[in-house]
């Protein structure tokens, strides 16, 4: 079991959003889809305990950064779907959304890895410590790294052949 599993077994980490995820699942359009691996089933939801005041108020943040990276997703979905631009032009436009959007993953990857430490102070997490820590470190270097991701996913799409037109 993976350090961030057992950090999401200590406490409800399932009910924050993992923009990371959201974000590499908006790349589903047909330019994104020969690129990009189909994304694992969800864990089935159980019953949780009611949020501590600490997850309560990541949540928060965590909704605000899914609609920031949803946005995103929009705004390079639309480059690239735009037929009329060349693929230089859809790289130049999209580093520079994925450059804009950059400092925000790097800010929520920070705040959810202070998250993370936090709750591995708590005394009902004594038992994982070492994994919600280690799991802190891990999911801060993925939520920085889902731009690189996004771009390479981009820079493969754009240098694959066009599909074939549908035959009706």
């Amino acid at each position: 079991m993976t350090a961030l599993a057992v950090a999401s077994r200590s406490f409800p980490l399932n009910r924050l959003p993992l923009a990371a995820a959201a974000a590499l699942t908006l790349f589903a359009a047909p330019a994104f889809a020969a690129v990009q691996d189909p994304p694992p089933p969800a864990p089935a939801i159980t019953a949780q305990p009611a949020p501590s005041p600490e997850e309560a108020a990541f949540q928060i943040k965590g909704d605000a950064f899914q609609v920031e990276a949803e946005r995103m997703g929009a705004e390079l979905e639309t480059i690239m779907d735009d037929a009329s631009l060349d693929a230089a032009t859809k790289k130049a436009r999209t580093d520079a959304v994925l450059t804009q959007y950059e400092p925000k993953f790097a800010a929520f990857a920070d705040e959810y890895g202070a998250f993370l430490r936090l709750m591995a102070e708590k005394p009902e997490n004594a038992e994982n410590k070492a994994d919600i820590l280690a799991a802190a470190d891990g999911a801060s270097a993925q939520l920085r790294g889902v731009p690189a991701q996004i771009r390479t996913a981009i820079e493969a799409a754009l240098a694959a052949p066009p599909a074939p037109p549908a035959v009706d």
